[in-house]
Order: C-alpha cells, then structure tokens, then sequence
C-alpha cells in the first residue's frame, strides 16, 4: 500500500469495518473485477480522496466566488432573476444577510462546489469496480464458444486430462483474452498455491463475472466429482454457446439500430433545432450570439464524443487481442555443451545489440515508410503530422500578424486547419482501408480454405501435403500466404511452427484462433480431420455475423448520412438566404448593430464542419465497430461542407 492508501485505512478503515455487511455486494464486485484490495481499504481511499477532491473544489468555489459575488445587493438579484414585486414585499431581508451578502454567497457557492465534486469523486470510483467487472463479463461472453471449441477439439484428440486442456487454454491469452485468463488462474490455483482441480474450480466459478462460465465450471466440477463423458460435454457447451452468440448478436443489432435512432433524433436532430430557435430569438431581442457559441463548439462536439464512449461502453465491440511474438526456433544440437556464466562484459554486449535492434527497426521505417505503413496503419500519423503541422505553421506565419476579433481571424484560418486536418487524416485513410480490405479479404477466405482442408484430410492425405494440394487452388488473397507455409514446411520440416509463423503474418482473430487449435490439436492427436471440420464451422459462423452485422449497420450508416444532408441543407439555407434576406433595413433590431451576418455564416460553417466529424466517427463505430473506419465518413462531410459553404456562400 501506498502513503496514501495506509493514511485512509487509518482514519476510516475502523468506521468502515463496523458497518462491512453494506460493502458485501461491493466485496463481490471488487474480486470479480479482479483488483486486489480488501473492501474496507478500497472504501477508505475513495473517501478520503473524495474529501481532498471536494476540499480543493471548494477552495476554487471560494476565490471564484469572491470574484463573482463582489458588489452584489439585493436589488441586483431581484433584478436579475426578475423576482416579482409581490414576493419582494412579502419577504423582508434581514440586516445581517443584506450587510454580509456577498460573503455568505461565496460560502454557500464553496459548500455546494464541495458536496457535488466530493459526492461526483466518490461515485466515480465507487462505480469503477462494478464498471469493470461488467467490461470482464463482457469479454469473457464474448469468447466462450471459441474457449470450449477449443477444450473440446483437444480433449477429443485424446490423451489429454482436464487439467491439461484448461493449462493449454490458459496460455493463449492473445487469442482467447479474458476468458483465457481466466483459465489461467485456476491453473495459478493449482500449481502455485497447491489446491487440488476441483477447489480450484470452486474459486473460479465465485469469483467469476460471467454466468456462462460459471455454469462451464459448474459442469466441469460435476464431471470431475462423478466421472462423466467431459468430451460430450464440451462438445454440448460449444453447440449451446454458438447458439446463445447467434441470439447475442441479434439483440445486439438491435441495441445499435436502437442507438442510431438516439443519435440522429438527440444529436443531429435536437441541435439543429436548438439553432434555428437561437437564431429567431437573438433576431427578437438584440442579443449577441452566445449561445450560439456555446451550442456549436461545446453541446456539439461534447454530446458526439459522449455519446461515443457510451456507444463503446453499451455495445462492448470485440476485445483487442494482444500480438504473440513468434522467435526463431532454437537448435538443440548442442545442448550438451556447457555454457560459462555471464560476465559484465557480456552483459554490456547484449545491451549493445539490443539497442543497435532498435535502431534497425527505426531505420526500416525510415527508409521503408510505405513498407512499415502497410503493416501497421498508425505509422501512417508519423508522415501526415509533421507535414499537417508544418503546412498549418508556415500559412499561420506568412499570414500574420491577425487583426480584428474572432471572426475575422477565423475567415482566415479556416481554409488551413481544413487542408491540415486532410493532410493529416487521409494517408492514415489510405492504409486503415488497406488493411481493413485485406482483412476482410481474408477472412472471407479462411472458412473456405479449412473446408477444403478438411475435405482432403478426410481422404487419409497427411496435413502437410493437403495444405500443399489447396494452395494449387484459387484461394483469392490467402494463396501467397498458404505457398509460403509449403515452403516453410518443406524447408524446415515442422508443421507445428510454420502454422504458427502463418498465424503470426496474418494477425486476424479468426485465422490465428483456427492456426493454434489446429496446430495444437495435430500435437495430441493424428484424427485431424474432425478437428479441422470444427474449425471451419466455427469460423464460418463467425464470418456469417460480420456479414450480417455489416448488412444490418448499412441501413443506419446510410440514415446517418441523409440526416446530416438534411442538416447541412438548413444550415445552408439559413446561411445563405435566410440571414441575408433579414439583414439591414428590414429588421431595425439588425440595424442597430446586434447583429453580424458575417459571425453568423461562420457560426453556421463549424457547426457544419464539427457535425459532419462527429457523424462519421458516429457512423464508423456503428458500422464496423471502430471509430478509425468513420474517418473516411468525417472527412467526405467535412469536405461537401467546406466545398458548400466556401464555394456557393
């Protein structure tokens, strides 16, 4: 523990272990989110945290307050509220109050600033646990029918135990992520703190979040305890959680045409509303545009990126899978050989090469910038920010110096922070598609190439000569990828890890999840072919509800982009004629100054602008579940809303 940690379970921990029975739901969420503090220690640093934060917050009411609170009387907050005169006579201020009022304003204004932060500070970490306990729960679900898919094609090799196979399972966490781990701490249980499978499996399906994997233990404990048929009840699990994923998936496009509906009516919709009725009103009574201001560079962009995390945090898309690193195999042909000790020198050599490493990975990139950005997307930033950066500097100098307010400079600067942001954005575009149609690619590739494999497996031909016959066959963007395992296989005359090389080049879930249990499964046993067959079917099933999330998402992407169409068509008019026609003579509340058409069309451009980026984050979240696919869409609004207003206004 930390100072921090020990000074709060001194102050509070006592307290909190007298009343411990209220914390007992809370104990529960605390182990199954796996963070490892006792109740009483967690509660007593969410507490005094939530002081310190409340103590600051109030001192920061305190010196706002006095600033805002200085001068006031009475009179000013009966005319600023617009208290009616029959209240006021009704009600006398006391002498104390109307002498001290600015002081008692800025101790009420410091009290209320410290309940809300010390109230929003404790709820927030008290949430977290629960939060992540649900994130886990989620994950794991997700996975469940790839894990038992996996238990059952090994234990149905033969050979292995149950220990085994949930041992095997719980090393491939980059494939099978949480519900892996999860296996892994029952193996943990075992072999570091000595219990026996069947207690182990007992604190697993406690301390679980996930009902389906506690009912997969539950089973497993059943089967341990009496002796059943584990293979048939691993094959029974796998059936039944592929049929819960297919009714998962329907209720889960349906929460997102759900949520689409949310978005266009509250955030594309409400907004545009908002503005026309700010217009009308500012027309009426002379007022600047304030709220404006606040509707387009807060509401807007605030709403948009709440809604995101919500979007992100309600649907749970797929968990990102860490990448297994595959090193080259060792030889054992001298492992008879005795190898002296270490010395510093040596020590001092290592460090040498394996900084000398990373400057060769540095220089690939460097001089192989289009090479690195195919493999890796995010590269692509490495390129376009400098350039953006440099382009935004230099327009931003050789226009200078600025004069006149907000609306002048921003007429000027305009144009470059748009060309930036391109500049920025779509070499990162370019390669994201790349990938993402390679993938798709791929992945549509893979059902097909295990089906054929298991089809020539199934004649009696060895795996390693049936993968050679179907890399002759048209595999479309697989073909390379299979030739090159062959030529793996014949040169280095192990299957096993050319599968996992093969893995490691293609890097999608779904192939590299078919090349481990494959690969693991030709260890255990020689009957390949039914193991293969699994594999194709569950790979199938996972590409038939992409499809089918792709199909679904379609509609609502489209209704994302005709509703902004909607939206920017207003927003034009009104720019474009409405205002103009109003503006001089015609409106004498115009006329005297309190209004500006200019800071009006501009207003109305970046809401056009900052609506458009946020609709296709929107729409790219929705559609593939990746909010870098929706840059694509932000830039195609972006663009029709600059060419719009620049060329027609």
């Amino acid at each position: 523990m930390n100072a921090i940690d020990t000074l709060a379970f001194r102050i509070f921990g006592d307290k909190i272990l007298e009343n411990e029975e209220k914390f007992s739901m809370f104990r529960i969420k605390l182990r199954q989110a796996q963070i490892p503090l006792p109740v009483e220690q967690y509660v007593s640093t969410a507490v005094l945290i939530s002081l310190l934060a409340g103590i600051f917050g109030g001192l920061f009411g305190l010196l706002v307050g006095r600033q805002i609170f200085r001068g006031i009387t009475p009179e000013i907050i009966v005319s600023t509220l617009g208290i009616s005169r029959r209240v006021t006579r009704a009600v006398d201020t006391p002498g104390f109050v109307e002498a001290h009022l600015p002081l008692l304003l800025t101790l009420v204004g410091g009290v209320l600033l410290f309940t809300m932060i010390a109230a929003l500070t404790y709820g927030l970490i008290m949430a977290y646990p629960p939060m992540k306990a649900d994130n886990r729960k989620r994950a794991i679900n997700e996975n469940m029918p790839h894990a038992t898919a996996f238990l059952y094609v090994l234990q149905r090799g033969g050979g292995m135990t149950i220990f085994d196979i949930i041992k095997s399972l719980g090393g491939y966490s980059h494939l099978y992520g949480t519900t892996s781990r999860e296996f892994g701490n029952i193996v943990r249980d075992i072999e570091y703190f000595g219990k026996d499978l069947k207690d182990a499996l007992w604190d697993a399906a406690d301390r679980t979040p996930s009902e389906h994997f506690k009912d997969l233990v539950d089973g497993m404990i059943s089967i341990v305890s009496s002796g059943g048929d584990i293979t048939l009840y691993l094959k029974n699990k796998t059936d039944l959680y592929k049929s819960n994923a297919n009714k998962e998936h329907k209720r889960f496009l349906e929460t997102l045409g759900l949520l689409a509906e949310v978005y266009i009516t509250v955030f594309v919709v409400g907004p545009l509303f908002l503005m026309v009725i700010l217009v009308v009103m500012n027309m009426i009574d002379n007022s600047g545009p304030t709220n404006l201001y606040l509707l387009v560079y807060g509401a807007v962009p605030f709403g948009t990126a709440i809604f995101l995390i919500f979007l992100d945090m309600l649907t749970g898309d797929s968990e990102k899978m860490p990448e297994e690193k595959i090193f080259r195999i060792r030889p054992d042909s001298f492992s008879d050989v005795r190898v002296r000790p270490e010395t510093e020198e040596d020590l001092e050599l290592i460090k040498k090469i394996d900084f000398f490493e990373k400057v060769s990975r540095v220089k690939k990139i460097l001089f192989h910038p289009i090479r690195a950005m195919l493999d890796r997307p995010v590269y692509a930033f490495v390129v376009g920010a400098p350039v953006a950066l440099g382009y935004f500097v230099s327009s931003f100098l050789d226009n200078g110096p600025y004069y006149g307010g907000f609306v002048e400079t921003a007429q000027v600067l305009d144009d470059y922070i748009f060309f930036s942001l391109l500049l920025l954005f779509i070499p990162f575009i370019i390669f994201h598609e790349l990938e993402v149609r390679k993938i798709k690619q791929i992945e549509d590739q893979v059902p097909e190439f295990l089906k054929r494999l298991a089809s020539i497996n199934g004649t009696g031909i060895l795996l390693a000569d049936a993968i050679a016959i179907t890399a002759q066959s048209n595999m479309g963007r697989l073909k390379p990828e299979i030739k090159r395992t062959v030529e793996d296989i014949r040169w280095n005359s192990n299957l096993v890890e050319a599968l996992k090389r093969f893995e490691a080049r293609i890097r999608t879930n779904m192939t590299r999840r078919s090349m481990t249990l494959i690969a693991k499964a030709s260890e255990s046993t020689g009957d390949i072919h039914q193991v293969i067959s699994t594999v194709a079917d569950d790979a199938d099933i996972e590409k038939n509800l992409n499809k089918e999330r792709s199909a679904e998402m379609f509609i609502y992407v489209f209704i994302i982009f005709v509703t902004f169409c909607v939206f920017l068509i207003i927003v034009y008019v009104l720019a474009a004629f409405f205002l103009p026609a109003l503006d001089g003579s015609s409106n004498p509340a115009m006329s005297m100054g309190g209004f500006n058409l200019a800071e009006y069309t501009m207003l109305f451009f970046h809401a056009a602008l900052l609506q458009g980026f946020g609709s296709g984050l929107v729409a790219g979240k929705m559609g593939s579940g990746n909010v870098s696919s929706g840059l694509k869409h932000s830039l195609a609004m972006m663009a029709v809303s600059y060419v719009l207003f620049i060329v027609f206004i």
